[in-house]
């Protein structure tokens, strides 16, 4: 039976709930559990952080867990975002944003912070501490801070970010089905022409910018280098794909260095040349082929 909330039951659930938790009320009361968890939240009731019976519940918690094995969720999101499954369009972040914002302006932020701003004098604090902590570091600790944050990226998915006022038309693309940033419309073209090639089964796979080569001892410049695409052939040997429309310093410091430390491992690096060839025989066949004038 569903009976309706007494005022006398409503004052205790406001009193009990916060210090005693779900449970105790569900018992004193006679009420289903559902029931109380409907009306905590209704009333916006939450348990409190500093009361016995949360640091009992917490510390229950911390001792069911010890002993049993999770799935490693670091490895599944790691996988979801090679696949492109958690990449989100330029429209879903700005709906994300408005939401969230509408939600802070209506609720408060859920720091204490909305409105808040560090002050100059806060900022030139935080400014000389960082700058006393850099001049104390060795030359390797910031080599090693360094390619800690670049590996950090290559686990994240996050090596390649999106530039703003760039002329080579960087920019997201879905192609084979997975949506990736491109850095350039060659870049992505190619990639179109090896999701042709794979269709045509002349290659068995490809991928964009699936693996980042370390070079171990460097300190100092290049210490790593991301190929822009990966192939496997049909008779199961692969190779990496990179798109070069010119050929700077940094680029050539990469391209020796992967020589040098990956000597097994077969480059190939399409110059402008072998680009516009490639555009002039495959680009009319290829559906969503980006032409310069286009």
């Amino acid at each position: 039976m569903n009976k309706n909330w007494t005022l006398e039951e409503i004052e205790y659930l406001k009193k009990y709930y916060p210090v005693k938790g779900k449970m105790y009320c569900v018992q004193v009361l006679g009420r289903s559990e559902s029931s109380v968890r409907y009306k905590a939240s209704f009333l916006g009731l939450k348990q409190d952080k500093e009361s016995n019976f949360f640091k009992e519940w917490q510390e229950r918690a911390r001792l069911s867990k010890i002993g049993r094995k999770r799935p490693d969720q670091a490895l599944v999101m790691k996988k979801l975002h090679k696949e492109g499954k958690l990449l989100k369009t330029e429209k879903q972040k700005k709906e994300i944003s408005i939401r969230n914002k509408k939600w802070i302006q209506e609720n408060g932020h859920p720091k204490g912070a909305l409105g808040h701003k560090h002050s100059a004098e806060t900022k030139a604090k935080i400014s000389k501490k960082i700058f006393e902590m850099n001049a104390q570091m060795t030359e390797e600790q910031k080599h090693q801070k360094v390619l800690k944050m670049m590996k950090t990226k290559e686990a994240n998915g996050t090596m390649t970010t999106e530039r703003q006022k760039t002329t080579w038309k960087g920019g997201w693309r879905n192609i084979g089905g997975i949506d990736k940033y491109y850095r350039s419309r060659w870049e992505a073209n190619y990639g179109r022409f090896l999701e042709y090639l794979k269709q045509q089964e002349l290659i068995k796979s490809w991928a964009h910018e699936p693996k980042t080569f370390w070079f171990e001892g460097v300190k100092r410049g290049t210490v790593s280098y991301l190929p822009d695409f990966w192939v496997e052939e049909m008779d199961g040997n692969d190779s990496f794909h990179e798109v070069k429309g010119w050929m700077d310093n940094k680029s050539k410091t990469k391209i020796k260095r992967m020589a040098k430390y990956y000597p097994n491992v077969k480059l190939i690096v399409i110059s402008s040349k072998e680009y516009n060839d490639l555009e002039k025989k495959f680009g009319h066949l290829i559906d969503g082929w980006e032409f310069k004038n286009a």
